[in-house]
């Protein structure tokens, strides 16, 4: 039977992986094209989007949230505010303490807590959920989304990466063949 530690902790630490291999791209590419970092760090697909920064800054705080669900125990620090100017740099130590903080969590602390009921909200509405559903229907599906935003910024702004530097971590554990020859 797959755990609750199972379905989610690789889940978002791989996510993580992909967020941290995304910003290093952008910062990179804005590097060697001469591009002012603030273009992809305010980078919206519309105007009433909010920007690169929130993206990695919402699954970085979704997976501190998580953490405190799944654990009973808010993670120590704070993310800082979700409408702050962050720098790359920022970005980046925001990513590596969550990743800190997920592997930190050992799987038997998760163990036998699919069926504890936990408090969610999602806008004005409150509610409960058992933690594995609260774990396969917001963590995971929010994280997915903001990372896709990410990816999609980073596309939109000519940054050039493919379906290979989002889908490649999450194929670590496949046994990967040149399908080219």
């Amino acid at each position: 039977m797959t755990s609750l530690y199972d379905i989610i902790i690789p889940q978002l630490l791989t996510i993580l992986t992909v967020t941290k291999n995304l910003l290093n791209k952008g910062a990179e590419h804005a590097k060697e094209k001469n591009i002012p970092i603030s273009e992809l760090l305010n980078a919206r697909l519309y105007d009433d989007m909010r920007p690169f920064t929130f993206q990695v800054w919402m699954i970085c705080s979704t997976i501190r949230k998580a953490i405190e669900r799944l654990t009973g125990t808010a993670p120590a620090g704070t993310l800082g505010g979700v409408d702050q100017e962050y720098t790359v740099e920022d970005l980046l130590a925001m990513v590596d303490d969550a990743t800190k903080l997920l592997q930190d969590i050992k799987p038997e602390t998760l163990e036998g807590k699919e069926d504890v009921r936990v408090p969610c909200a999602l806008g004005p509405a409150n509610f409960e959920a058992r933690l594995v559903d609260y774990a396969q229907g917001y963590p995971i599906p929010t994280a997915y989304f903001h990372v896709s935003m990410v990816y999609g910024l980073l596309r939109n702004k000519g940054v050039p990466v493919g379906k290979s530097d989002y889908i490649r971590p999450f194929l670590k554990d496949f046994e990967l063949k040149d399908l080219s020859s």
